[in-house]
Formats: C-alpha cells, structure tokens, sequence
C-alpha cells in the first residue's frame, strides 16, 4: 500500500506543480469572482511578480515530485539493480 501512495504524491505534486506555473499565465487568472469584486486580490494577481512566485512555487512542486520519483525509483522497481560483488 506504500508503494500506492507513493505514486498517488509524486502524480499529485506534478500535476500540482504544472497547474501552478501555467495558471497564473491565462486569461482566467484575472477573471474569476474574488479579482472582479475585491480590489486588493485584483491588484495582487496582476502584479508579475506575485504570478511569477506562484509560478515558482510550481516549479518548486514539480522538482519535488522529479526528486520524489528519483528517490523512490528502486522501491517502485524501476531502478538497476546493483552488482552483487
């Protein structure tokens, strides 16, 4: 069942990490209830560099889910097994 999970947290901090650094990027980024109603949100999601952290973090998220599946690799059998001296 670890193995399970394992591949549930690498799958979800990719994808988690794939819609963060593309989503501050789009259209509908700006246009959603919170921006058009609330004049602070608005001026902080227009800001470049706040997307550009948000973007980041994505980029964060993705590194950890490629370290994750690197870690994991043997566990999951992916691995080449090492000479046996």
């Amino acid at each position: 069942m670890s193995r399970l999970f394992a591949i549930a947290y690498i799958v979800l901090c990719f994808e988690l990490g794939v819609l963060l650094f593309f989503f501050p990027w789009v259209s509908a980024w700006t246009k959603n209830y919170f921006v058009e109603h609330y004049p602070l949100v608005s001026g902080l999601t227009r800001n470049y560099f706040f997307r550009g952290g948000v973007s980041g973090l994505g980029l964060a998220d993705i590194w950890l889910a490629c370290f994750e599946f690197w870690r994991l690799r043997g566990v999951l059998g992916l691995g080449r097994p090492r000479p046996r001296i």
